[in-house]
């Protein structure tokens, strides 16, 4: 039974251990600094470079126009990947050094990233693996020499401020509910709620429902500001687990854009209607633009 419990809105300011303005600036800079260096890395988002949905049957890859799925850079006829009922075969092109780690490979069977870590091959300044979303599987295409890795030097943001930390009661849920999340795919993915975090913001109530576990909550939220000064589809936010008294502070300085924001190749989920805020969070990262 899920518990009906007001919560209190509490800002930091009331709870004794308030950074210095100059304190808690310095610590959003250190987290900023570490966001962007994670989306320039390898694994980081601003090397998606194509998303290419699979065809049943034979689908040719390289840079030529005659193929199925053109690629940005690299070999002319890089080879096919083979979609089967039973699974799924990489075929290289004769010639061709494509790698699966330091491996060349000839043929390989692929894993896609549903049925654990995706079968990584590479070429050149190229790597490709395939993705799993409801029934498609596509090749998420990175390349290594992007662009966008160096013309994205800062996340404009909200400046910071610590009356956007916000205490809120976290409230267990013993009746498996669940939430349906949206993506920019059109799907509809029904999500478990491990609890609802509670609060109050001028003399309102209000909830907000996490994803993930008790122990690692992930909120995807929107409010009054996206869209206009914040990326539309809402913002990710990762607040921690609650103490022993039930309580988490939710620090709103560290909301941030999801991969959509930074590729064109991205498949990201969007904020449930639960999630949309009827004031402006002003904090936070703002949209993205590239130098």
């Amino acid at each position: 039974m899920l518990l009906t419990l007001t919560a209190t809105f509490i800002f930091n300011s009331c709870s004794g251990d308030r950074m210095s303005s100059e304190e808690y600036a310095e610590s959003i800079a250190e987290w900023d600094s570490n966001r962007l260096e994670r989306l320039k890395a390898p694994g980081g988002w601003l090397n998606l470079a194509g998303l290419f949905w699979l065809n049943e049957g034979e689908n040719t890859i390289g840079s030529s126009s005659e193929n199925h799925h053109v690629f940005r850079r690299g070999p002319e006829n890089i080879g096919k990947i083979i979609l089967r009922d039973d699974g799924v075969e990489f075929v290289a092109a004769p010639g061709v050094p494509v790698m699966s780690g330091e491996e060349q490979v000839e043929r390989v069977e692929l894993i896609t990233d549903a049925e654990g870590r995706a079968t990584r091959l590479s070429v050149d300044s190229l790597q490709f693996f395939l993705i799993r979303r409801g029934d498609r599987i596509g090749i998420r295409l990175r390349d290594f020499q992007h662009p966008r890795i160096e013309q994205l030097t800062r996340i404009d943001r909200y400046p910071p401020d610590q009356d956007w930390i916000i205490r809120a009661r976290f409230i267990e849920d013993e009746e498996g509910l669940t939430i349906n999340i949206p993506n920019v795919l059109g799907d509809i993915n029904e999500e478990s709620v491990p609890g609802i975090f509670e609060f109050e913001y001028e003399g309102e109530t209000y909830r907000l429902y996490p994803t993930g576990s008790r122990e690692n909550p992930f909120l995807i939220f929107g409010d009054e500001t996206s869209g206009i000064e914040t990326y539309g589809g809402g913002r990710f936010l990762s607040p921690g687990a609650p103490g022993e008294d039930g309580y988490v502070s939710i620090d709103f300085n560290k909301a941030y854009n999801p991969p959509c924001a930074f590729s064109d190749y991205a498949t990201c989920p969007l904020a449930p209607r639960e999630n949309i805020l009827p004031f402006s969070v002003t904090a936070g990262e703002k949209r993205v633009s590239f130098d």
